[in-house]
């Protein structure tokens, strides 16, 4: 156990340093200069070169990535070249929207995907299952933003139960917290939950196929135990893949998702960076997703020899 945490570590920081390189030479190799955005429109050729010097841009692009490599091994992620404000502290402040909206997200997913999945699987062929598949089809095939701009149509402006748009802290109280947390989660989680029923169905479809089902129902076992304790087990190893490989789903979903409900998150804090040019942002949010990426990843590799004792040989 311990030789195999082991190896998983190494092969993560491997893949952070790629990354950190990787992420470097993309936002310094594309086009747009951070120091003429800074400098305004009427600045001079003169005026944009001394920004660039103070900026640090003007060393060769080697020298830019040591200094930054050297600051990211002492935890410093930079500061804003606009803000002026340390890129830690402005990823901090714009967390706590973004892990909500996450958690309810994944939450709305899985306690949905995988009771219809399983059902679906069951009644293989028949109206239930078609119903399902139709609702997952049609859940997968709209946009993030076109369901989103639905949900705030029919559920904020028609029926005006929902807010439309913004974001409340737990602080203010937890029916506030909750409301403004249920339209963005369910556009969001709509298209995860439909991948996740699919993947559900057809796992749940091949083991109940297996010759240990038809063993424990023949043992008398009622639908339930055979389902749930057999079934559903066996199954688990695929669907946390499929869970853990949705992350990254939420990372590109929360920027959209953010941006229609005006989310002070995370990916809004990203279109900023982007459109703004401010490198050590755009930098320190890919490395933060990154490796919260490969953290659970890593999580999802040890949980399966939680499902599956084989794993362990």
């Amino acid at each position: 156990m311990i030789q195999f945490v082991l190896r998983k570590l190494s092969s993560t920081a491997i893949v952070m340093g790629l990354v950190a390189v990787i992420v470097f030479l993309l936002i310094h190799l594309s086009p747009g200069d951070p120091a003429a955005i800074i400098a305004g429109d009427q600045a001079t050729p003169a005026m944009i070169e001394q920004i660039r010097a103070g900026l640090g841009l003007d060393q060769p692009l080697i020298v830019q990535f040591w200094l930054w490599l050297v600051r990211l091994a002492h935890g410093d992620l930079g500061v804003s070249l606009f803000s002026h404000v340390p890129v830690g502290t402005l990823i901090m402040s714009r967390i706590q929207p973004t892990v909500s909206l996450a958690v309810a997200t994944m939450l709305f997913a899985i306690l949905t995907a995988i009771p219809l999945g399983v059902v679906a699987a069951w009644q293989v062929g028949r109206w239930v299952d078609r119903a399902v598949m139709a609702l997952a089809i049609a859940a997968f095939s709209f946009p993030i933003f076109l369901i989103g701009y639905a949900l705030v149509w029919g559920f904020a402006l028609k029926l005006r139960i929902l807010p439309v748009q913004g974001y409340t802290t737990l602080g203010n109280g937890i029916v506030p917290y909750l409301q403004h947390l249920v339209l963005p989660a369910l556009s969001l989680g709509l298209v995860f939950m439909a991948l996740l029923t699919r993947m559900t169905r057809s796992t749940m479809i091949e083991v109940l196929g297996e010759d240990y089902i038809r063993t424990a129902r023949a043992k008398g076992l009622g639908q339930g135990a055979v389902l749930i304790k057999h079934g559903l087990k066996n199954a688990a190893v695929p669907l946390v893949t499929t869970i853990g490989n949705g992350i990254a789903l939420l990372i590109g979903g929360v920027v959209v998702t953010e941006s229609v409900f005006s989310i002070p998150g995370i990916g809004r804090l990203t279109i900023d960076a982007v459109t703004q040019r401010d490198f050590p942002v755009i930098q320190g949010i890919i490395l933060v997703t990154s490796f919260t990426y490969v953290v659970v990843n890593l999580l999802v590799d040890l949980s399966y020899r939680l499902f599956d004792p084989r794993v362990r040989a």
